[in-house]
């Protein structure tokens, strides 16, 4: 999944775990980008099974979107310690640095890398 996606999801999560009604303006202003933006990844992110969105409406996890927004969230957190702890690199860099292997890196590896931490 891409870095854009895994963004957008745990958006979604991070919303849905404080607020009732999450909505794709939430989604983009929290991520700092446009709205025409975040309504193609929400619905790539649909097709994929995991949100659901009514057009113009709120924006549920599904149950299969939320075990993976879980996963992606350790995952992340994980690799961004690393990153810190190792190689004294920034929060942010370190997060970003998780995103961007999260993206291209397989199931395997991304274990591996969370093993280290």
């Amino acid at each position: 999944m891409s870095s854009s996606l895994i963004r957008c999801l745990l958006a979604v999560y991070a919303l849905s775990e404080s607020f009732e009604v999450v909505a794709s303006k939430d989604v983009a202003h929290l991520l700092g980008v446009k709205r025409p933006t975040i309504h193609r990844s929400l619905e790539i992110l649909q097709r994929k099974g995991l949100i659901q969105k009514a057009p113009y409406g709120d924006i549920h996890l599904t149950d299969d979107g939320m075990r993976m927004a879980q996963t992606l969230e350790r995952q992340r957190d994980d690799i961004a310690v690393l990153f810190a702890r190792r190689f004294g690199l920034a929060s942010e860099e370190g997060t970003a640095a998780a995103f961007a292997l999260m993206s291209c890196l397989s199931n395997e590896s991304l274990a591996r890398l969370q093993q280290a931490t």
